[in-house]
């Protein structure tokens, strides 16, 4: 029997439209990683929110968080740091678009997450969510401590999508991160960027985990532009109805919307046969 190893998106994929894990998809992927299924996620999201998500599932494999900049296997794990001197130019790009940025640090034990004290509406929805969690801690500063410059994992902003598209080419032109830009999936009109450090990505990460577990073949869930690398790696690669259209025009396959638990049981058929 091949080999398989199974990774799904979380955001729009493996969660439904309430951005949660169903209880029918909980059950069924604890079970089948009870009979050896080989399965994980690769999210853009961090443990703050990916543990408690996850409660249930009891997955063995490290996790894939913050768009690969790290794994998560009872502590952050595989991080990847972005150097110094790009953090300050992203974070000098930033400031001539009138964007704050988030970034993320680690101190050795947590995520910890800077933010200048001025917070606009996004941001603070997007602090909100994220709060009172042991593996993150935001702090608010307009200067990050000089030992954390070495320590960036991810920066991540948020902002009107015409305005973060113009960062996005300034950011590409000026700096050699790892970057992914797309728009927001409950409010298109605003745009993300995630930068990295150079090389490192969703597919950077999973290529490690699929010969980390001896995986022979790999088949992806993801909606979003930047699940989509992770192709590259990919036997197949799968897109849920409801996926961005530039992902399904590339998908091997399209499968029912994240309302109908579409993933689980495209692994349940392919594992169970």
């Amino acid at each position: 029997m091949t080999k398989t190893l199974y990774i799904s998106d979380l955001d729009g994929t493996l969660l439904n439209s309430q951005s949660v894990v169903s209880d029918y998809s909980r059950t069924q992927l604890r079970a089948m990683i009870a009979d050896g299924l080989l399965f994980s996620i690769a999210t853009a999201r961090t443990p703050a929110t990916v543990v408690k998500l996850m409660e249930g599932i009891e997955p063995t494999l490290p996790l894939i968080v913050m768009t690969g900049a790290a794994m998560w296997k009872d502590g952050l794990v595989e991080r990847h740091y972005i150097p110094a001197e790009e953090t300050t130019t992203l974070q000098r790009l930033c400031a001539q678009y009138g964007i704050e940025p988030f970034l993320y640090t680690y101190n050795g034990h947590a995520i910890d997450c800077f933010h200048s004290p001025h917070v606009g509406e996004f941001d603070r929805r997007f602090i909100e969510q994220r709060q009172h969690s042991p593996y993150k801690h935001f702090r608010f500063t307009d200067e990050i401590p000089a030992e954390r410059q070495n320590s960036t994992m991810l920066m991540f902003s948020a902002g009107p999508y015409e305005t973060m598209e113009l960062l996005h080419r300034e950011i590409s032109a000026s700096t050699r991160c790892s970057l992914s830009f797309y728009p927001d999936i409950f409010n298109p009109s605003y745009g993300m960027i995630e930068a990295m450090a150079e090389g490192t990505d969703k597919a950077s990460a999973l290529r490690r985990l699929a010969e980390e577990c001896g995986a022979e073949r790999i088949v992806v869930f993801g909606d979003s532009a930047n699940d989509l690398s992770m192709k590259s790696v990919a036997d197949c690669f799968i897109a849920p109805a409801n996926a961005a259209d530039c992902v399904k025009a590339v998908a091997d396959e399209i499968i029912s919307s994240n309302d109908e638990d579409s993933v689980v049981r495209r692994i349940a058929a392919d594992f169970r046969k």
